[in-house]
């Protein structure tokens, strides 16, 4: 029987890369929404700032994941936003407008180690971070300077993904900064299922093909 170091090399890879998008670490966002306009942007956790006649559009959470500072891109909800891909427009939202006196609320998943887990989030001004199963992790709702704390969340129980909901309100004129990661990850868009099934179908491709180099 012949064996290829190359066929080993390949399947070495595919190991790598299974690893890769094994759960890890990781955390994704499922909605984003941006409203402006809003009531009370003096307090992050009001519902009110997510009124349904409030102009309001659905973004994507691009590769850099949840790292938004208006000091760099600029204080419009789409620049401070990284310029997404709005859709859902209504009641007149204006993507160009100022990002003074705007909400985000962002949903999403967690993948959480069993015991400690570290977090940073950055923000300027006010948030509310809720996670599932553990409770509110940061209640700073009301109007700050840049505050930028890295602390550990606690999950008692294994490890597993957990739902997250944050609220994010900008006042009082630039800048606008909110930064969020999770052990070291950034939280992006949840890739699409067509994209996952075709990576995996590539995955499996290529092992079928060390299969066969190995054993040849």
């Amino acid at each position: 029987m012949k064996f290829s170091f190359r066929a080993l090399s390949v399947a070495s890879c595919i190991a790598v890369s299974l690893a890769a998008v094994a759960p890890l670490a990781h955390a994704d966002v499922i909605t984003a929404t941006v409203y402006t306009n809003i009531p009370n942007p003096g307090n992050a956790g009001d519902s009110a700032n997510s009124g349904p006649t409030l102009p309001s559009a659905n973004f994507t959470v691009g590769p850099l994941g949840i790292d938004f500072q208006s000091q760099v891109t600029g204080y419009t909800p789409a620049t401070f936003l990284n310029n997404p891909t709005f859709s859902n427009q209504v009641n007149g939202f204006n993507p160009n407008g100022t990002a003074d006196n705007i909400e985000i609320v962002i949903s999403g998943t967690l993948f959480l180690n069993a015991g400690n887990n570290s977090f940073e989030v950055a923000h300027d001004d006010g948030v509310v971070l809720t996670v599932s199963g553990i409770g509110t992790v940061v209640n700073q709702p009301g109007p700050t300077g840049e505050v930028t704390t890295p602390f550990n969340v606690f999950n008692p129980g294994a490890a597993g993904s957990f739902n997250f909901l944050l609220n994010y309100a900008e006042c009082c004129g630039a800048p606008a900064d909110l930064i969020f990661e999770v052990n070291n990850a950034p939280i992006t868009s949840t890739p699409e299922p067509s994209s996952i099934a075709l990576f995996g179908t590539g995955l499996f491709a290529a092992a079928g093909i060390a299969r066969r180099r190995i054993f040849s």
